[in-house]
């Protein structure tokens, strides 16, 4: 028997079983490995929708705050110029503003930032404040109408506007700038009206 050549032979076998296995064990290990590269990727891809999801609420949450603070500014002093001008308010349309501001501020305390849920809770108490002296308020007292009219464009007017800065810069709209207050009321200009009631008999 000719023993180089089943040496060879027995060579040539083995390096084929060999090379066949390897080439099984680096396709199985490549598989694996793309697996993991995929999860990798959905799972990533998973946490930006999530990411991106939670910043759209947060935009749109934002962006009924505003609206609504605005919106409810105007309906009073829409409906203080009605009263004071002799005209019937329309007191359906005043309250569905201030139920609007409500609601969008109910909102806005599950999603905004500290910061601007300072601002907006402070408007949202200055709003609360004209809405219930607007409904209580004596039109024929001039002081009182005055008096509500400065707070309108004073207080809550300042307040408003430092709400939508605080959003703005909350959503990275502008640069965050930095105030020795964080509450409006303590830096807008003038204060809460007062409606002088008549003593009962």
């Amino acid at each position: 028997m000719d023993w180089t050549n089943v040496a060879v032979a027995s060579i040539t076998v083995v390096g084929t079983l060999g090379g066949g296995i390897v080439t099984q064990v680096f396709a199985i290990r490549s598989k694996r490995i793309d697996a993991k590269v995929q999860r990798d990727n959905r799972a990533e891809e998973l946490r930006e929708l999530i990411r991106k999801e939670a910043t759209d609420e947060k935009r749109a949450v934002y962006a009924s705050l505003n609206t609504a603070a605005h919106s409810c500014r105007t309906a009073v002093r829409h409906y203080l110029d009605e009263k004071c001008g002799g005209r019937t308010p329309d007191l359906a349309k005043f309250e569905a503003a201030r139920e609007a501001l409500r609601d969008s501020y109910s909102r806005a305390q599950m999603v905004v930032s500290d910061r601007a849920l300072d601002f907006a809770s402070e408007v949202n108490r200055c709003l609360d404040i004209a809405h219930r002296t607007a409904l209580e308020l004596d039109e024929n007292d001039p002081v009182a109408v005055a008096a509500l009219y400065r707070f309108l464009d004073g207080s809550v007017g300042f307040g408003v506007r430092l709400l939508r800065r605080a959003i703005r810069e909350d959503l990275g709209i502008e640069p965050r700038r930095r105030c020795r207050s964080r509450r409006p009321s303590r830096l807008a200009p003038g204060h809460a009206p007062r409606v002088r009631r008549e003593a009962k008999a």
